[in-house]
């Protein structure tokens, strides 16, 4: 397609002209922000900090800009007491009641005397796997006395949190305790071995990791809730989240611990027990009433944290309920198994139940650079050789005229 060239050329002149005319445009207006040199602007009384800046043209108008920036300090009314006690109403208040030294010390004593007892029957019985419980009561413990430090030292948000983290954590080595407790009993008492599909280092590998992954979902949301608004809420709600998911894992197990108690009384009256394995019934109790202690104290936290933080919620305001439906409550989970010790009934060649290889699991797959025994097993296997088939003989064949073994160490004539 070709253009004229008279065309091409009327349109670079209109150009030329359009660049040389000048433009009318119209006097702008005063609008939001904007005000004529001559008037000053009238700003509204804002207890918030702003903060205004002034631009002058050379149109001859002046241009303001506010920023209202939020405000997060704290500007404390009333000077805490010696113990660092404000009123609920303060914005540097971390108890929404006075906290009680005397009761903090009362539960940190019981708890001590408790973790003393457990570790001198672990002493006495040798039951290792006891580690896991005194692991529990020992935390309740710290987290009272850290506790009752806290009560003279109110304005410390990190003493504060360290007690309240340990108070919500501690219950989870109590559970995975009843966990191990179980295992070792159908090990134990149970001629087979096992319930449906579960042995005992199944049973109790499944459950543990179940509990570890409850633990890891209340630490995280437990960390969460000692902020403040809205991470708070959702710290509270990921922290029901893992003790929800605990006590069902506590249902699902309670209903592995009734078919046992079904077995026991099937093989009680078949007279298939010896009498050295029937003591089955303290310890079962022993362990409903720990697993209902810790169902208590569940349901209390759930309807604390549910009901929110509000004046229609008693909970957050009283002290006691804590005690009464978190203390007492895990104090007897503990206490059960001092009645009732598992050492001291699950003695003899049949105690000693096959490792669930959790903690092996977890050398070897979380840090298997400094796992020796990795190392060394992997070395092992890498150096073994699967002989052919033709090299396995029969029952006719000499054991003479046998290879040594089905595998065979490649490294062995270089080590000899």
């Amino acid at each position: 397609m070709r253009f004229p060239i008279s065309g091409l050329f009327f349109m670079v002149v209109s150009a030329m002209v359009a660049r040389a005319s000048p433009v009318q445009t119209p006097v702008p207006q005063p609008r939001a922000g904007v005000f004529p040199r001559d008037v000053a602007p009238t700003t509204a009384t804002n207890p918030e900090p702003t903060t205004t800046a002034t631009t002058t043209t050379a149109t001859g108008f002046q241009l303001t800009l506010s920023l209202d920036l939020p405000s997060d300090t704290c500007t404390p009314t009333i000077a805490p007491d010696k113990y660092g006690w404000v009123p609920p109403s303060e914005c540097d208040a971390l108890y929404l009641y006075y906290p009680s030294f005397g009761a903090a010390i009362a539960a940190a004593v019981i708890f001590g005397i408790l973790t003393i007892a457990h570790f001198v029957q672990a002493t006495m019985y040798k039951a290792g796997f006891a580690w896991v419980v005194l692991m529990g009561v020992s935390w309740e413990a710290v987290a009272y006395a850290v506790r009752a430090f806290s009560t003279r030292n109110q304005q410390d948000e990190t003493v504060v949190t360290v007690a309240q983290m340990f108070i919500l954590l501690a219950p989870l080595w109590v559970n995975a305790f009843d966990y191990m407790v179980l295992a070792r009993m159908i090990h134990f008492f149970v001629p087979e071995r096992r319930i449906g599909m579960f042995k005992p280092s199944l049973l109790a590998k499944v459950f543990v990791l179940l509990d570890i992954g409850s633990f890891i979902v209340q630490m995280v949301g437990g960390f969460m809730a000692t902020g403040t608004g809205e991470q708070q809420m959702h710290g509270i709600h990921v922290y029901m989240g893992g003790i929800g998911i605990q006590e069902f894992f506590i249902v699902c197990f309670l209903i592995l611990a009734v078919q046992f108690h079904r077995m026991m009384l099937q093989l009680e009256r078949a007279g298939r027990l010896p009498i050295e394995k029937q003591r089955w019934r303290p310890l079962l109790y022993a362990l409903y009433g720990s697993l209902i202690a810790i169902t208590w104290r569940i349901i209390y936290r759930l309807i604390e944290f549910s009901s929110g933080y509000g004046e229609s919620n008693p909970i957050p305001y009283h002290e006691w309920y804590m005690y009464v439906f978190d203390g007492i409550p895990m104090a007897l989970a503990v206490l059960v198994w001092n009645i009732a010790p598992p050492g001291a009934v699950l003695q003899g060649p049949d105690a000693e139940m096959p490792s669930s290889g959790i903690g092996r699991w977890l050398c070897c797959n979380g840090c298997a650079c400094c796992c020796r025994s990795c190392r060394k097993d992997g070395k092992r296997k890498k150096n073994m050789q699967r002989l052919s088939d033709s090299d396995i003989y029969d029952d006719v064949v000499p054991l003479h005229s046998r290879e040594p073994s089905p595998y065979r160490d490649t490294q062995y004539n270089s080590r000899r």
